[in-house]
């Protein structure tokens, strides 16, 4: 039997492909010791065996909304809580064209990084309170001021969404701010918006 260059790549086409197969399954599995298998891919970027583990073990099964309420200086009244942001009904143009996404997407992962508890290193600590100032000033870009209430304050709650028979999960309530910051953020925000 000769080996020609045809028979050569009718065995060697179907080979790789099948090790490439294995190899991205293997890199799917939940523990996290096949990870080593994704060092075989050589770009860095996971494009030839990627990480499709992005929905599991743990889906995100809450929605996480930032809440604001104003504060008179001596902190004796306050408003009502009131929503920052609402996420935007999902329609069919979405699936194509979604630039508002990434507000929603900024806020879930600046929420679920201040959830996870970052504060447990001196640069976990660091990156806590610039996601803590990140979020007050995005609240301050978007709150309305109302005279006699200098102050506010913000609340962070998890909510099953549609599914009304959980209670909501108070996460976190920050100190009190300054209605009328230094602008800094909120003049950042409005060049980026």
């Amino acid at each position: 039997m000769t080996l020609t260059r045809s028979t050569v790549l009718q065995h060697a086409v179907p080979a790789v492909f099948a090790g490439w197969f294995v190899a991205s399954v293997l890199g799917q599995h939940p523990d996290r010791s096949y990870d080593r298998v994704r060092r075989l891919d050589r770009t860095g970027t996971g494009v030839l065996i990627p990480n499709w583990r992005f929905f599991a073990p743990n889906p995100a099964v809450e929605d996480q909304h930032f809440l604001y309420r104003l504060a008179s200086a001596d902190l004796t009244e306050h408003t009502e809580w009131r929503e920052v942001f609402t996420s935007a009904p999902r329609q069919l143009t979405h699936a194509f064209w979604f630039p508002g996404r990434r507000t929603e997407k900024a806020v879930f992962d600046v929420a679920a990084a201040l959830v996870n508890g970052p504060e447990k290193t001196a640069k976990g600590a660091t990156a806590a309170a610039a996601a803590r100032d990140l979020i007050c000033d995005f609240v301050r870009y978007r709150l309305t001021p109302e005279p006699g209430y200098p102050l506010f304050q913000v609340l962070l709650v998890r909510y099953a969404g549609y599914d009304h028979s959980e209670d909501p999960k108070y996460d976190m309530v920050f100190d009190y701010r300054p209605v009328a910051g230094d602008g800094a953020t909120a003049a950042r925000l409005r060049g980026a918006a």
